[in-house]
């Protein structure tokens, strides 16, 4: 199967430049519709609905919906988009969670993807300070009572963190058996949670060759069993007509970094216990981590902060290589987020396509797992 893209909607609004106080059109209903609309007009099959405490891109007094309300405006204002919802467990109570997404894949009429957060740091579950492990242990619990919930008439369960006896949730997911997991997560325990439950694996990419490592990972850990996972990774992208174009967007994005917005993005990075985001920020201090890819964004995101920068051929040809190394589905992002997404499906989709097309059978084998 050809490569999956997807789009990332933001939760913060939308800018032509990241790292200032706040962004140049805030949350609202007209910024996120927009976002979507053109995401689904420009060929991207879905759409990234991220979550996050706090503002992601600017300011700690800049705004940041939340996730479930964004994607219950996204929703009914696009026809095929699916939706990957990302869901911080633990945070809200797995029944209650379980029938407000079961109520919004109604409403999508199907559409909803479940992006599962475990969080990396004690702002990020609002104050609650709990291990790295002990999040990921209390996220298996979730899963399996969003499952048994889902999946059953009357559901009981007897865990260390939830307690259930009879219960029952309605409405039920349109999607059948259930709406689908996507493990978020580069940590070893993650990685058990996606062998064991998810449908997807998902972690942040940096480079090909850590793509390919990251997947065999998981596959490893598969061996022996007959389950088979299909795998995610995010990148940011720029891409222009020609290299020298895209490295000058690329100068541009960060040309109106606020010095107050620089200093608190370094003391909340410095929170994070997330595996996916200590990563990141140690190729943020290398800028250039392979051939066209730049993690310079690393020092105002958190999150996922390599970028795909080069002209529409290079672009294409580094998802390519991702491709190869095993990926399913492709999450990007490039600011302002409105019309980035139709950049990139006016000038690399198709490329991608025409190049997929191109590849001889024999360059396929054992390209992936």
């Amino acid at each position: 199967m050809p490569i999956e893209l997807a789009w990332y909607m933001s939760c913060d609004g939308d800018s032509r430049h990241i790292g200032r106080r706040f962004a140049d059109h805030p949350p609202s209903y007209e910024t996120f519709t927009r976002i979507a609309r053109n995401a689904e007009r420009a060929g991207f099959t879905t759409l990234l609905v991220p979550t996050s405490q706090m503002s992601g891109h600017y300011g700690a007094q800049a705004p940041a919906w939340d996730s479930i309300v964004n994607a219950a405006v996204a929703a009914p204002a696009t026809k095929t988009i699916k939706l990957l919802l990302a869901v911080r467990m633990g945070v809200i109570d797995p029944a209650i969670c379980a029938r407000m997404l079961a109520s919004l894949d109604e409403l999508s009429g199907g559409r909803i993807l479940l992006n599962i957060v475990t969080g990396g740091a004690p702002l990020a579950s609002y104050g609650e300070e709990l291990d790295h492990d002990t999040r990921y242990e209390r996220t298996g619990e979730y899963l399996q009572v969003l499952d048994g919930l889902w999946t059953r008439e009357k559901f009981t369960f007897q865990g260390k963190y939830y307690r259930l006896k009879d219960a029952s949730v309605y409405p039920r997911p349109v999607q059948k058996p259930r709406i689908p997991f996507f493990m978020a997560g580069a940590s070893d325990a993650a990685r058990r949670i996606a062998a064991e439950r998810a449908e997807y694996s998902v972690f942040w990419g940096e480079t090909p060759e850590q793509v390919r490592g990251e997947i065999q990972k998981v596959e490893r850990m598969l061996e022996g069993t007959d389950r088979r996972l299909k795998y995610v990774t995010r990148f940011q992208i720029i891409a222009r007509e020609t290299e020298a174009e895209a490295w000058a967007a690329a100068a541009e994005l960060l040309s109106q970094v606020d010095p107050e917005v620089l200093a608190h993005r370094r003391g909340v990075i410095g929170t994070f216990d997330s595996q996916g985001t200590r990563n990141q920020q140690a190729r943020a201090k290398e800028e250039m981590v392979g051939p066209n890819l730049w993690a310079g964004m690393g020092r105002i995101r958190t999150g996922s902060a390599v970028a795909i920068v080069g002209s529409h051929g290079q672009c294409a040809e580094k998802i390519i290589e991702l491709e190869r190394a095993g990926v399913d589905l492709l999450i990007l992002s490039g600011f302002p987020l409105h019309s980035e997404c139709e950049r990139v499906g006016r000038h690399v989709i198709p490329l991608v396509r025409e190049m997929e097309r191109a590849l001889p059978a024999r360059a396929w084998i054992g390209s992936a797992r």
